[in-house]
């Protein structure tokens, strides 16, 4: 087996990756010389890595099988570049090699066949058993747990059943279509991503939101669905302004947004007010990748003395660096206008002076496409929101009781909006628990 991982090419993350390598060692012994202390270390070192793992699994398969599956999901190579960019698009499992000639190039086709090749030698790996290696395991043999399939909502398990398809040419064909919806390198690693000093941090799990979580903003959820489809048509997208109180959806709308198209070749990347400065880098990181992105500031604003706004603004229009055509921006503020307009701009004894202070500061909401209004909801819609958010929260209360105590929650707790709602019921559900012995869900 050691041979296997030696002669790989393109999972070249495979072949370096430390628990692959040692079951690729212990394989090998095996056939020549069985050695048990050396099984017995590789057997404890490999759980001591995989026991990380236990409760967080994104396949059907063992522990083992899900380390290796995350291990390909980062791979960098040229097959899952042109998977990422579509190339295999046009192939599914069970296509004859006769099949394949026509609808892919002499370039594509070789890497296919070539990826079906080191996909059949990882398998050796993929199946491995440490029962069969040693009887060091005594039941706890945590490579072979079990784990949930799609628990982690990372579409892992297409890797898994990639890997173990009957056919290496069909298993190469499904993990083609893996890179192709969810990214490959640090891209197949999450769907959501922070904007840090040292790089692009993955977020390994977000919000759970949906569109139908979100009661009313029927028009708003409209426009940012249209203008996300645009962007994974291969069109260019517009830049989006959301604008309204807090806590009446607009975060909660762009992460719906996001677990609506995860699968479908969407990436979040969120970044800070204080990191404004790294979008250079990230526009560097997306440029020319197959994926489609939304950058993501939340909650934007800019205080009349902060001139940083300008450099924003020139970047958002592209001036300091290009602004990538598989990019848009999603930005949040409870401020029409981002910069704050102070009195002394309309104040001003020069009228071409007052006018130029306030169309500066005016100018960089000008730069989004789309300006979207998030209003607080009135009492029937926010009793809607009570409704649909207990009915999803399992909260079982008579009506009239819940509508009379999320009515009291509102005025005594900053008013009417969704996240009041979510607030209350968390808090409702929690007292009710307490109440009837429930446990948490």
């Amino acid at each position: 087996m050691t041979r296997y991982i030696d002669s790989l090419i393109l999972f070249e993350a495979i072949r370096r990756d430390e628990t692959a390598c040692n079951i690729a060692e212990l394989a090998h012994s095996a056939e020549i010389k069985p050695d048990e202390t050396a099984a017995r270390e590789i057997y404890y070192s490999t759980g001591r890595i995989l026991q990380s793992r236990i409760g967080r699994g994104g396949i059907s398969g063992n522990y083992l099988q899900d380390h290796l599956c995350r291990v390909i999901a980062n791979e960098e190579n040229s097959f899952a570049r042109m998977a990422e960019h579509g190339a295999f698009s046009g192939t599914n499992p069970g296509a004859m090699p006769a099949e394949l000639k026509t609808s892919l190039d002499a370039e594509a086709l070789s890497l296919l066949a070539l990826a079906a090749l080191e996909i059949e030698h990882i398998s050796q790996i993929y199946r491995f058993d440490f029962n069969l290696a040693t009887d060091a395991t005594d039941g706890r043999n945590i490579a072979a747990v079990s784990a949930v399939g799609g628990r982690d909502g990372s579409g892992l398990e297409l890797i898994h059943e990639a890997m173990t398809q009957g056919e290496s040419l069909d298993g190469a064909i499904m993990l083609a279509h893996y890179y192709q919806c969810r990214g490959y390198g640090v891209f197949g690693s999450a769907d959501a991503f922070s904007a840090e000093e040292q790089g692009l941090a993955p977020v390994p799990q977000t919000d759970p939101f949906t569109m139908d979580d979100i009661i009313g903003c029927e028009n708003q959820k409209r426009m940012l669905i249209d203008n996300t489809e645009i962007l994974l048509a291969g069109f260019r997208a517009n830049n989006v302004l959301l604008y309204g109180d807090s806590g009446t959806g607009k975060s909660s709308s762009v992460k719906a947004l996001l677990n609506e198209y995860a699968g479908k070749g969407l990436k979040l990347i969120s970044i800070t007010k204080d990191k404004l400065h790294l979008l250079p880098m990230v526009f560097e990181q997306i440029t020319d990748r197959g994926m489609k992105f939304i950058i993501f500031i939340d909650d934007l604003s800019f205080e009349e003395d902060e001139r940083e706004y300008k450099a924003f603004k020139s970047i958002v229009e592209g001036r300091i660096a290009p602004s990538p055509k598989n990019a848009f921006f999603i930005v949040t503020t409870n401020r029409k206008n981002i910069v704050k307009e102070v009195w002394e701009d309309r104040g001003a004894q020069d009228d071409v002076r007052r006018r130029d202070n306030i169309e500066e500061k005016r100018s960089l909401s000008d730069r989004f496409g789309i300006t979207l209004v998030y209003t607080a909801p009135g009492k029937q819609e926010y009793l809607a929101i009570v409704r649909s958010i207990a009915d999803k929260s399992g909260l079982r209360m008579p009506d009239d009781e819940l509508v009379s105590e999320a009515l009291k929650w509102e005025i005594r707790h900053g008013g009417r909006s969704g996240r009041t709602a979510r607030q209350f019921v968390d808090y409702m559900a929690g007292i009710k628990s307490i109440e009837t012995g429930g446990s948490p869900k």
